[in-house]
């Protein structure tokens, strides 16, 4: 099946391109943005060509939409831009990967696409990689019928979070990716330990507490989860040194993990599960006020991850909807 390339520009600008770049090629050719958002869903372009000269409005436009998304950031973009420095630096800050002068060098382009399909194939290869460790998580969430959908909800909830907290959009995303990733350590943890009903032997609790730097280790070897690791390591530190596995302190303890950590907290205890009785949404950000007066976490945080429950509307609001738990009260614990 041949390359599909996107060729994003006027008539004559697609025209002299396709001409280039000669058999070969499936092209899809736009000359909007609406146009070029609808084939990258749809076609899912292998490169995109993206006439930027003149600082063309479309052209950065479309190229802030390719690496804007997370679907399509990844996708090699060559720009067409004007000669001089002021042109080049333009079309590499609007997000291209190469650029290329117009018309386009015909040996030039065929060099610059088996660069970009390097680059392309060696990404995939990345992704792939990327959805074992995914899978690896949903595994994880499966060992226990009682954290169905846990890792989703936490993700939403942070993102959420984070976004009242003023978080860029990339950390958001990590934030997201994290909801997913950050228990992927517990696959480590025999299931005894995991689902069991009652408060954990001092023992038990040593192997527990090793899911975090399980999980850091399973993703570090992946770059494009680099972002991710002081989330999955940290999400039970405790702003007064006391939580694990390093101890952090104060401003030691990024704002992100702090954020996971409590869309963590909320919806564990806000869930059914085997060894505590589920809260009502303002019971859970009672308990996080009061671990806040502890020192543990922080109160601004506490009141935006409130309000940020009550936005994606996570957490039960009536007591009486809330089943017992299976243990005894005298043997709950939150995890």
């Amino acid at each position: 099946m041949p390359h599909s390339v996107l060729l994003s520009g006027d008539r004559e600008f697609r025209a002299v391109v396709a001409a280039a770049l000669g058999d070969g090629y499936g092209i899809v050719e736009v000359d909007t943005v609406q146009a070029a958002a609808d084939a990258l869903l749809a076609g899912r372009p292998s490169i995109a060509f993206v006439d930027m000269r003149g600082k063309s409005e479309v052209g950065q436009a479309v190229c802030r939409r390719i690496k804007g998304a997370a679907s399509t950031r990844l996708l090699q973009v060559i720009g067409c831009a004007d000669a001089g420095e002021e042109a080049l630096v333009g079309a590499l800050d609007a997000g291209a990967d190469h650029v290329m002068a117009f018309p386009p060098p015909v040996a030039e382009l065929h060099a610059r696409m088996r660069a970009a399909t390097r680059t392309r194939l060696a990404t995939e290869r990345l992704e792939d990689t990327s959805q074992v460790i995914f899978a690896l998580a949903n595994a994880v969430e499966a060992k226990d019928a009682y954290t169905e959908g846990h890792t989703e909800r936490v993700g939403a909830l942070a993102v959420e979070c984070g976004r009242l907290a003023g978080l860029d959009e990339e950390t958001r995303e990590a934030l997201r990716q994290g909801g997913v990733l950050h228990d992927i350590g517990k696959i480590g943890i025999p299931n005894e330990i995991i689902n069991k009903a009652g408060l954990l032997t001092p023992k038990e609790r040593i192997v527990m507490n090793k899911h975090p730097i399980i999980g850091e280790r399973i993703c570090e070897p992946l770059k494009s989860l680099r972002q991710l690791l002081p989330i999955i390591r940290w999400h039970h530190e405790k702003l007064d040194g006391t939580g694990y596995p390093d101890g952090l302190k104060g401003t030691q303890f990024p704002v992100p993990a702090q954020v996971l950590q409590l869309a963590d907290i909320y919806d564990a205890i806000t869930t059914d599960r085997p060894y505590h009785r589920a809260r009502t949404r303002a019971s859970a950000v009672e308990f996080l006020h009061m671990e806040a007066g502890k020192g543990w976490r922080d109160h601004e945080l506490v009141n935006l991850l409130a309000l940020a429950a009550e936005k994606v509307n996570l957490g039960r609001t009536r007591d009486e909807d809330i089943p017992p738990p299976p243990a005894p009260i005298g043997q709950w614990r939150w995890e």
